[in-house]
């Protein structure tokens, strides 16, 4: 008798048996438990069938537009040059540096997100996981969402230095870094349209930067990353039923003052107009609420993570359970 024979033999209908599998058992299957907070969130980050889209086209396009930037800074691209009104007091203030300088600026953009998102993603991830495959769930995600932070970034640096190059606009310290040639010859109220910057005290870069204050990329992109990290705090970290209802406000509080030391520094170092520093606050709200619609559908509230595990398995915890929750 062949093997099937017995199976082909028996009518649908005779089996009365139900055969069941108890799923919430932890001894029935071998598989790891699902992280329900990554899956929920890692969700449609990567995708392999478009690698050669990646490769092919993203890359090389975001190599443009980089390149692009950075011709327009070195000035290799040449800016539109507003004009100015001779001895106009708006302008005439001396340089005494910057308080938050670019490179502070830069060094916060890169990095702040990373040391926010990657604790807090390793903070509430399945704590049934061993130490290395957390680390890893955790930065997979935090690469997910800092690609799409740095996605953002890039459109608030285009769309501020696409404006300062059709603008134009001369800084409160323009006279003491361009020094321009008609300033020498002009005199009461006259509005000078031509002019080249004469300045021996300080570099070409700074020359050519003293008439590109309209909108204020510091106020642009610290309210662009002040706002998206306490967003993502807002939508990860924070619940009311947690153990502690302080800990994100104070971390949400630290990236807001980021932000408006930043953006508010400009006026008082005389580095920016006030107009300039509102227009750049503006580009920053709105990249990041396009930043938020991109992980929108990625990135799960706490409270929505909370419902999906209680039904997956009562005893699954993670380690965010463990410092946040009151229920344990």
């Amino acid at each position: 008798m062949g093997a099937l024979d017995c199976v082909n033999k028996m009518s649908p209908t005779e089996s009365t048996e139900v055969f069941t599998v108890p799923m919430a058992s932890s001894t029935t299957l071998n598989e790891p438990k699902r992280d329900v907070e990554s899956q929920a969130q890692i969700r449609g980050c990567v995708n392999r069938k478009n690698l050669w889209w990646t490769v092919g086209v993203d890359i090389p396009l975001l190599l443009i537009v980089l390149a692009l930037i950075i011709l327009f800074e070195v000035n290799i691209i040449p800016a539109h040059k507003f004009g100015f009104y001779c001895n106009d007091p708006a302008i005439s203030f001396p340089y005494d540096g910057d308080t938050v300088t670019t490179e502070i600026l830069i060094s916060t953009l890169a990095f702040m997100p990373l040391l926010i998102m990657f604790p807090t993603e390793m903070i509430f991830a399945n704590a049934d996981y061993t130490l290395k495959e957390r680390t890893f769930k955790s930065l997979r995600n935090t690469a997910c969402l800092y690609r799409t932070y740095l996605f953002g970034l890039l459109m608030n640096l285009g769309i501020v230095e696409v404006m300062k190059g059709l603008i134009g606009t001369p800084r409160p310290t323009f006279f003491d870094l361009c020094a321009p040639d008609a300033a020498k010859t002009c005199t009461g109220s006259e509005f000078v349209s031509k002019y080249e910057c004469t300045s021996t005290k300080y570099s070409s870069w700074y020359q050519m930067d003293s008439y590109r204050s309209f909108p204020s990329g510091h106020a642009s992109m610290s309210v662009y990353c002040g706002l998206f990290l306490a967003w993502y705090l807002q939508r990860r970290a924070f619940d009311w039923t947690h153990r502690t209802v302080v800990l994100v406000p104070v971390l949400q509080l630290l990236c807001i003052s980021y932000a408006a030391i930043c953006s508010l520094t400009r006026i008082t170092d005389h580095r920016h107009h006030w107009w300039d520093v509102l227009a750049g606050t503006g580009i920053g709200i709105v990249t990041f609420i396009y930043a938020a619609m991109l992980i929108r559908n990625k990135l799960k509230s706490r409270s929505s993570v909370q419902s999906i595990a209680v039904k997956s398995d009562a005893s699954q915890h993670t380690i965010g359970t463990l410092l946040f929750d009151e229920r344990r």
